[in-house]
């Protein structure tokens, strides 16, 4: 390792810049320091579900009223130590020892435990306190997740630490990244973007080493990494331990490091170390003593074990080694190992230096406070403004896509209103376009409430480091939406303004511009203060929907102000829209006059001269003037009033600054919700049956609250007893699948095929697999491990196979995919299933039809038990880093294969890969019990120890370009492998080397221009296997099996079916339905979410309509009232398209390849699942709105009150069986969620700009009429408007009447009101409201809703056939979802 002298100059230069600084240095004792957690409660010990949830609040009155306290959970136990400055603490113990816990303690990260006593913990003379809030910048805790912003470079990211942490003289940040970059071998990667899901970036092994960076530039005087080497690799992990080293050394810094796979090298760069065990502490002292004490008490150290392998094996029953003679001597458990240190001299040694260390920090006292930050807050927010506007750079799709889906919005309504005419006849249709206009840019930041919460884990981190405020950021935020948000309102508003025909002024343009922009502003405000205000998004999303479908009721137009409800009207005093849109219509009307279109009374009875005895018909008009002022009619309609114009703009104003004061305290004061750790939940245990508390070691049962290293957040670990088996009396002597196949392949290439050439990945590959032996894979990074896998496996999707890939000599059939199992790298599962319901699930649709599902569930209870799961069967899987540890989750990996009973092999791809060494190792020797057990396993496996090379039988070895370089027995102690390559040329083997990592260093090599391998020394070792015996014995060996076997009767098609699929249809369909079925039910966070947005959103939409009056204006206020029924569509398809996405992902990942079911059970299992939730859901929509309007008491003879209720519930359940329908059509063949909720959006948006309501269709432009008939909307507004109105008698409003002044003749002449109008009544409809009065005349121009309703276009016959046209849409969609997935997803063929 040349790290040193490769680093030396960068690292000179950091260090001098880091030397410039001031600094202090500070020291952390502890003693007798012990932390605890509250456990015990239902919600700690099982999984949470919608009974559950639905009997929380009873049970906790139930222990609120009887005084019940929570259980206290100890988890850390009477800690001693000292590290001074300059010293290093390595901190081992296997994941839920501790390591987290105590990292965490140290650095004031104390989420979701307690410290008993603070006071125990000293910093030179620092309170706890003082230390984590006035000098938290000294002070950093690095957890294991890689946190950045994905648009920025690597080298921003750290430019932008190096900034944040810089100070007078500290240098030039982009220097100080340079360097850093250097530091960690990253300078290739210097600018490339971070990276994510969606945009294309570093490594997972790069984003590790960028975290190291990050974290490296803040140069705290108390570190503390807790396992910040994994996913490294083990040269670059010495090299960042090194750097530590160095730095500490140079720095006087205090730094405790957690790893759990410490190499010798590693080790001793260390002054102490530490082990855990169980929440005990069982040593604390030098390094080079550690080994010696423990070997003192009796425990053996394997001659090859480095010493922190050593020393954490001793922390497992299974693992350690006691001498002869010492059996019943040494300690065995974590108490007994505790007492056997704390009793012993290096213990008392410890104590008397804390004791000394502690009095000499009291005689000095508290250092002097330094400013928390290195920069000011104004410097913080120019950073954070900086960085905001190359995140935008840096990532424009986003920002173009929305700017184009606004266009495209606004000139679809431009069109729709193109060129109003401005007369009375488009009154109606100017507060229309107003109200719209107005709801697409007050709404269109909505968005960004997600922004804000994707983005505070990263923010929140950063504020840990003391980069800078929250504050800063949120506002800096905001201030660089600004030109896209300019940009967006220009280009939204201009067609929007001038394609209408609004107002044709300069001043009333630029009015209306201003109005809406700043109520844009106003509204992001609003969703980011959301944002910082909501920990999670699903607890928040039926309140926040709730309070937006009040904003979009109580903006004045739907409901006027008179027609507001007494108990919410109060809304639109703190709605920024409501004021914006009043100062909108003021802008439009006020100060112009309409010529009127429609004079009331006319035709042949009226012939009289001008205006006598007639009166304009539209709201606000003067009997006898051919004109109605905009002004008037604002008065009456509405009561809005031009001083209120400019007002208004300061209230928004004010508004906006009240939304900003409570995001920014929110952003400071209110941290997202953070993960529960790994906490063991179990399935709830049938009635009488009940859990205890358990942990597995010599002792017995004990409890365990400790916390394992997986998570940023607290990874408290509370180990429970699961629940009695529900297999429990079943045969458990069953016996692992018995395997007599060979499985063989001779001259297998693979070739992938680009533009210009031809590469070839792997190059004539021989070798085999028999039942009953465990084979490496083996090469280095890039010999196509991974691709041999898959090739053999039969997974590839793409390229060219050459070769023959033979079972007993015979080619594959199509169901040798669910006749193997196949353990890939990444261990995806089913967050909500069990462990033996994942198993179960396995086992019914992989294994053969030809057994009973009884046989094929105690296989299960077999394969838990030789995988040593029976402890956690009922455990809840959860997700990586809540639920099962590390060690759990691969166990359960390849128990899911097994339970398929694979009659052929068990393919693994790295099960080690990012494991501890004791892990590792459990897992190795789970895979030579599975071979000693009949199994035949093939292996990939990078760089094991020589313990773990020695579980195997056979090596399979690849070089660069995937030549094969050696094919053989392994052989005690490698000695075969050794033979062979040390016979061919290659240097010794020194004693006691890794042959492992010997054998891959000697055949290290590079590939000439002839594509030939050679080694520096001169070897070509693919020409020296291809040309040796071993190799034509192989070849001998393959050609023997290929004829023998070939002859063997096929005994596997004789006994089993043959097809794709081990399952029926039928089955597959009923087993993946019921799991997804649990899945919807133990997520009762999701249920509850929804059933609460089905609730609530039309709750608040019929309370807003209680009773509406059947006037003109209550007419039109219901008609809109079943509009917004709709908006229930955007929220429920946010929840709907990502969840599917994540079943999609589960199956495409391990469930295709594997053949456990097909796609078709894929999607129609997840429209079923929805359908019948969304069945439930739209009965508490359809009460919650329906009765509250007193739309039940509208009745006729020919269409009753029931049966109206009956049709509008049938459409209403329509429309959210539509929803999903519809979501599940975009999201069945589009990658991305994101783009398949956008895309769906603005379908949706199209709906209800089409569907008649806004506008007419026979007011559409022609070119427009054909979405009227196409749009889904269009029928489910006719058929709701039909049953809920239809039939019924209008009663006009004082307002809404006409004052009709008679001709002075004819009131001489003793006419009443209803003679004059008589005439024009029976031929325009309507009523005379004083038929008997002389002179002045009240006309209400609507007696009968049917008019209104024809007026939006609606049919009033056959009001059935909507809902049947409804019922066509839904099975559409369904259609449409397996189109689109057969088409986007479902059709990849394999080239061979």
């Amino acid at each position: 390792m040349n790290g040193e002298d490769e680093h030396h100059t960068p690292l000179a230069n950091w260090l001098a810049i880091r030397q410039k600084n001031d600094r202090i240095h500070i020291g952390v004792s502890f003693l007798h320091l012990n932390c605890h957690g509250f456990g015990g409660s239902e919600s700690s010990r099982y999984q949470q579900t919608v009974t559950s949830w639905a009997l929380a609040i009873p049970r906790f009155l139930v222990r609120s009223v009887s005084g019940r306290p929570s259980q206290k959970v100890q988890i850390l136990r009477d800690f001693n130590g000292i590290v001074k400055p300059g010293e290093m603490l390595l901190v081992l113990g296997r994941p839920g020892s501790g390591c987290s816990t105590f990292l965490k303690t140290l650095a004031g990260d104390t989420h979701g435990f307690h410290i008993d006593d603070t006071r125990s913990v000293n910093y030179q003379g620092i309170t706890y306190q003082d230390m984590h809030t006035k000098l938290k910048n000294e002070c950093i805790y690095l957890a294991e997740l890689d946190l950045h912003f994905p648009e920025l470079t690597l080298g921003e990211t750290l430019n932008f630490a190096a900034a944040a942490r810089a100070t007078a003289g500290n240098g030039n940040p982009d220097e100080a990244a340079r360097i850093s970059a250097s530091l960690f071998s990253l300078d290739g990667a210097f600018d490339t973007k971070v990276g994510n899901a969606i945009i294309r970036g570093l490594s997972g092994g790069e984003k590790k080493r960028t975290s190291i960076a990050e974290a490296f530039h803040c140069g705290s005087q108390l570190q503390f990494w807790d396992n910040s080497t994994r996913g490294l690799d083990s040269s670059t992990a010495l090299r960042f331990i090194q750097l530590l080293r160095q730095s500490t050394d140079a720095q006087g810094q205090t730094v405790a490091l957690s790893i759990y796979q410490a190499s010798e090298d590693m080790y001793q760069l260390f002054d102490k170390v530490t082990l855990l065990y169980e929440g005990r502490q069982i040593y604390f002292g030098p390094v080079e003593a550690a080994a010696d004490f423990f070997i003192r008490l009796g425990f053996v150290r394997p001659s090859r074990a480095t010493t922190a392998d050593f020393l954490t094996s001793l922390t497992h029953p299974a693992e350690r080694i006691v001498r002869e003679g010492y059996e019943h001597r040494v300690p065995r458990t974590p108490d007994e190992f505790a007492q056997v240190w704390n009793m012993s001299k290096g213990a008392r040694r410890l104590n008397r230096e804390i004791e000394a260390f502690n009095g000499h920090s009291d005689r000095d006292g508290v250092r002097p406070v330094k400013n928390t930050y290195a920069v000011s807050l104004f410097k913080q927010g120019q950073m954070c403004l900086t960085r905001s506007y190359i995140r935008m750079g840096n990532n424009l799709a986003p920002v173009i896509s929305g700017v184009m889906g606004q266009t495209i919005l606004a000139i679809v309504i431009g069109s729709v209103f193109y060129n109003l005419e401005p007369t009375t006849s488009n009154f109606d249709k100017r507060s229309m376009l107003l109200y719209f206009g107005l709801i697409l840019n007050a709404f269109s930041p909505a968005f960004e409430i997600y922004n804000v919460r994707a983005q505070r884990p990263i923010i929140e981190k950063q504020a840990r480091y003391a980069l800078y405020h929250p504050a800063a950021n949120a506002v800096a935020e905001y201030i660089s939406e600004l030109p896209t948000k300019v940009v967006n309102s220009l280009i939204t508003n201009l067609p929007l303004y001038f394609m209408t025909n609004l107002n044709r002024a300069a001043d009333a343009f630029f009015t209306f511009w201003t109005f809406m922009f700043v109520c844009t502003l106003t509204m992001s405000m609003f969703f980011r203060m959301l944002g910082s205000l909501s920990r999670t998004l699903e607890e928040t999303m039926a309140p926040v929907s709730t309070l937006i479908i009040l904003y979009i009721i109580y903006v004045g137009f739907v409901i006027p102000p008179g027609y507001m409800v007494s108990w919410l009207g109060w809304v639109r005093w703190i709605n920024p829209v409501f004021y914006t849109y009043e100062s909108l219509m003021v802008n439009e009307f006020d100060g112009r006059e309409f010529p009127c279109t429609t004079i009331v009374p006319v035709g042949p009875n009226y012939t009289q001269p001008g205006m006598e005895g007639r009166v304009c018909s539209a709201v606000g008009a003067v009997p006898g003037r051919e004109s109605v002022q905009g002004a008037a009619h604002l008065a009456v309609k509405f009561g809005y009033v031009r001083e209120h114009l400019w007002r208004n703009l300061g209230i928004i104003f004010a508004i906006m600054f009240v939304f900003g004061v409570i995001h920014m305290l929110a952003t400071e004061l209110i941290p997202a919700r953070r993960s529960r750790g790994e906490i063991l939940l179990f399935k709830k245990p049938s009635r009488g049956k009940r859990a205890g508390i358990r942990h597995d070691h010599e002792a017995g049962k004990m409890a365990s609250f400790s916390q394992d290293n997986s998570s940023d957040s607290s990874a408290i670990r509370l180990y429970e007893v699961g629940p009695e088996g529900r297999a429990k009396g079943r045969a458990t002597s069953e016996t692992t699948q018995v395997q007599s196949s060979i499985f063989h392949w001779s001259d297998l290439s693979y070739e992938i095929k680009s533009k210009n050439d031809t590469r070839r990945i792997l190059n004539s590959i021989d070798g085999w697999v028999q039942p009953g032996t465990l084979t490496a894979l083996m090469g280095v990074t890039g010999a196509g491990k991974t691709t041999l896998l898959d090739v053999l496996a039969d997974r590839l999707t793409t390229g060219d196979v050459s070769g023959n890939v033979l079972v007993d000599g015979k080619a594959r059939d199509q169901s040798f995919g669910r006749r193997i199992g196949y353990v890939q790298q990444e261990d995806i599962h089913m967050p909500t299933a069990t462990v033996r319901e994942s198993l179960e699930f396995s086992a019914l649709l992989r294994q053969s039809n030809d057994r009973s599902d009884q046989e094929k569930l105690a296989y299960v209870d077999h394969v838990l038990e030789l995988l040593e799961m029976t402890e956690y069967a009922d455990a809840v899987v959860g997700v990586p880093g809540e639920g099962l540890n590390v060690e759990q989750r691969k166990r359960l990996t390849i128990a899911v294969e097994m339970a398929a009973r694979p009659e052929l092999l068990l393919f693994l791809d790295e099960p080690t890969s990012g494991l501890d060494s004791q892990t590792a190792w459990s897992i190795c020797r789970l895979l030579r019990k599975l071979a000693d057990n009949g199994q035949a396993v093939l292996c990939t496996i990078h760089q094991p120890s020589s313990q773990l090379f020695q579980m195997f039988d056979r090596l399979l070895l690849l070089g660069s370009g995937g030549n094969e370089l050696y094919f053989g027995e392994i052989g005690p102690d490698a000695a075969s492998l050794i033979t062979y390559f040390e016979n061919n040329g290659a240097p010794p083997c020194p004693r006691g080397a890794n042959p492992a990592e010997w054998m891959v260093e000697i055949t290290r090599s590079s590939v000439t221009e002839t594509g030939d391998q050679v080694k520096s020394d001169g070897l070509n070792w693919p020409l020296v296997w291809s040309q040796s015996p071993q190799r034509e014995h192989v070849r001998r060996q393959l050609a023997y099996w290929k004829d023998k076997l070939s002859q063997k009767p096929d005994t596997f098609n004789i006994h089993h079916q043959k097809g794709e699929y081990a399952a029926p249809f039928h089955k597959q369909l009923a087993i993946v339905f019921c799991r997804i079925f649990k899945n919807y039910w133990r997520d009762p966070l999701y249920l509850y979410s929804r059933f609460g947005l089905c609730i609530c959103v039309p709750l608040a939409n019929g309370l807003s309509f209680m009773n509406s009056p059947l006037t003109i204006q209550g007419l039109t206020n219901l008609v809109f009232s079943m509009f917004l029924v709709t908006q229930l569509f955007s929220n429920v398809n946010q929840q709907v398209i990502p969840r599917f996405t994540e079943h999609r992902a589960l199956f495409e990942a391990r469930e295709r390849r594997d053949r456990s079911y097909s796609w078709v059970v894929l999607i129609a299992s997840n429209v079923l699942i929805e359908l019948f939730w969304q069945t439930l859901v739209s009965v508490f929509m359809f009460i919650a709105w329906y009765y509250p309007t007193g739309m039940w008491r509208n009745g006729t003879p020919d269409f009753s009150a029931s049966e109206r209720g009956a049709l509008l519930f049938v459409l209403i359940w329509m429309f959210c069986l539509w929803i999903t329908t519809l979501s599940h059509a975009m999201g069945a063949g589009i990658e991305h969620p994101e783009t398949s909720v956008n895309l769906a959006v603005l379908l949706y948006w199209l709906s209800l700009t089409f569907c008649g309501v806004l506008v007419s269709p026979e007011a559409l432009p022609g070119f427009w009429i054909f979405m009227y008939r196409v749009v889904p909307f269009t029928y489910l507004m006719n058929g709701m408007a039909v049953a809920g109105l239809a039939g019924t008698r209008i009663t006009c409003s004082p307002a809404e009447l006409l004052e009709i002044e008679m001709p002075r003749a004819l009131v001489d002449a003793g006419a009443t009101c209803g003679a004059y109008l008589e005439s024009y009544v029976q031929v325009g409809g309507g009523y005379v409201a004083n038929p008997g009065a002389l002179g002045q005349c009240q006309y209400c121009p609507v007696a009968e809703t049917d008019r209104i309703l024809e007026m939006f276009g609606m049919r009033l016959d056959d009001p059935w056939r909507n809902a049947g046209l409804m019922v066509v849409y839904i099975v559409f969609n369904i259609s449409m979802a397996f189109v689109f997935y057969w088409l986007g997803r479902g059709q990849k063929k394999k080239s061979v």
